[in-house]
């Protein structure tokens, strides 16, 4: 993994905001409340345009190394929470860290890539995949979230910066994919309350993700996690069928094999009735999805290849919010039917919207 600097440019407002996560936390020991505190209180003293200071104040390089400190020791907290923790500290332990990389794609003293290397470096990805594998619905949706935003690479190049190749060596495929296969006897228990489908959504946009890198792509393909994608696209909510969708864009593009798979797993068919029937986003999608099955491979070199992938992420991506958008208009939101106790309120039981995909 590419070490970059630690601290971003620019902006007043790019602070790390730890204590937004409060929502999902569970009861916490008060010497860990006080902690975040503190860590809260340090960064904004030294949010702002701390890559220029670091060039220009000749105190900058050790304000950079505090950062790197206070980052480690963020990492550190959550590995001990998924160590040690109960149950329910263990997903919070999941939602804070899924905070903490929402928040340095939209603005924080951190830099998404620097953020990411310190992550996969830090150990708690075996620990999350470990819990998706054995915990509840709720570990597993999390941990999905989780995986989803540590594999993305920086929008603003092309370079492979290795977070999606070292999380697939970790073991997440099979756990994913796993998902994706829970198959008719968990749909039908889990329906009344709508997890199952929020689990294979979660699940489909993390694969998506993932097979950006070549080598996870390859592995998620032999995992098996076609069918039952191509399956969820058929039966799923438009949320569930506009990730299916995603992935299987992502898995085929410019792979014959993959391509051949794929149609013989009936999503031609798929594909055709819902650029027909579907809704705006879905019919955009699933024609562009139908266009690139049926376009011929080609030599791709490294770059070329990391140029077209970004651009069908990007492109996924801004489907994925329109989406979310219209059922905020229409529906008020996608809310998950999972229950979260609020720390500050601890016997009020809340709904948390979460932003996956």
């Amino acid at each position: 993994l590419t070490p970059r600097r630690v601290l971003m440019a620019p902006a007043a407002s790019m602070r790390l905001s730890l204590l937004a996560c409060a929502l999902v936390l569970p009861q916490v020991a008060v010497a860990q409340q006080d902690y975040a505190h503190q860590m809260e209180s340090l960064a904004q003293r030294h949010a702002g345009d701390m890559r220029g200071a670091a060039r220009h104040d000749p105190e900058g390089a050790q304000r950079e190394a505090m950062a790197q400190q206070m980052l480690n020791d963020m990492l550190r907290d959550v590995g001990a929470m998924l160590d040690h923790g109960s149950a329910t500290a263990k997903e919070a332990a999941i939602a804070r860290l899924l905070q903490m990389a929402v928040q340095t794609s939209s603005g924080s003293m951190f830099h998404p890539t620097t953020f990411r290397n310190a992550a996969i470096r830090s150990g708690v990805v075996p620990k999350i995949i470990v819990l998706m594998r054995d915990g509840s619905d709720h570990a597993k949706y999390l941990g999905a979230g989780a995986l989803q935003a540590l594999a993305l690479d920086d929008p603003t190049t092309t370079l492979d910066n290795g977070h999606q190749a070292a999380i697939c060596q970790m073991g997440a495929v099979p756990v994913l994919v796993a998902m994706l296969k829970q198959g008719a006897a968990g749909r039908a228990a889990a329906r009344s309350e709508g997890v199952y489908e929020f689990l294979q959504t979660s699940a489909a946009s993390a694969l998506g993700t993932l097979a950006e890198a070549e080598q996870c792509r390859r592995s998620i393909v032999q995992a098996g996690a076609v069918e039952p994608l191509v399956a969820i696209a058929m039966f799923g909510s438009d949320q569930t069928k506009l990730a299916a969708i995603g992935a299987l864009d992502m898995l085929q593009f410019n792979a014959a094999d993959v391509k051949a798979q794929v149609s013989s797993a009936g999503a031609n068919s798929l594909l055709k009735g819902l650029t027909q029937y579907g809704s705006d986003v879905l019919r955009e999608s699933a024609a562009d999805v139908l266009a690139g099955l049926n376009a011929p491979a080609r030599a791709l070199s490294v770059e070329q290849r990391g140029e077209a992938v970004k651009e069908l992420r990007l492109r996924n991506i801004e489907r994925r919010e329109q989406l979310m958008e219209q059922a905020r208009i229409l529906y008020g939101g996608v809310r998950t039917p999972f229950k979260i106790t609020n720390p500050e309120a601890r016997s009020q039981q809340l709904d948390v919207e979460y932003m996956l995909g």
